[in-house]
């Protein structure tokens, strides 16, 4: 009966841990996966585009990296998407940061769109 009993509690231990270690690992895959979204690939070419502090109560950073020599159009549209704020740029050096005065704006949910002539790239922006 005893050995039976030490038998249950070391395989409730090992499966237990086992979950633990699973979860974790799951854990930091997400992570890695949710640090990763901002980086793009358009034409076999790495691009990213950041948008922070996210939310922001008005100054928003926009960071646009890899996009440099190309003529880009920076919007911010609401929710039911009308543009508010529109910006073409153009000879963008490597590492290349907007800053957008976005403070007048209500408080919800908007969206930073980059558009160039091979595709486009949306992020969400949620302003207090």
């Amino acid at each position: 009966m005893m050995k039976r009993l030490r038998f249950f509690c070391l395989l409730t231990l090992l499966v237990c841990g086992m979950l633990q270690r699973s979860v974790s690992q799951a854990a930091a895959q997400a992570s890695t996966t949710l640090a990763a979204k901002p980086t793009v690939r358009l034409n076999g070419e790495e691009k990213a585009l950041l948008v922070y502090p996210n939310p922001s109560t008005g100054i928003v950073h926009v960071a646009i990296n890899g996009f440099e020599g190309r003529k880009l159009e920076l919007r911010v549209l609401n929710v039911i998407g009308s543009v508010l704020y529109r910006e073409s740029l153009s000879e963008l050096n490597d590492r290349f940061v907007k800053v957008l005065d976005l403070s007048k704006f209500t408080s919800g949910l908007y969206y930073i769109k980059l558009e160039t002539d091979s595709g486009s790239e949306m992020r969400k922006l949620v302003i207090r």
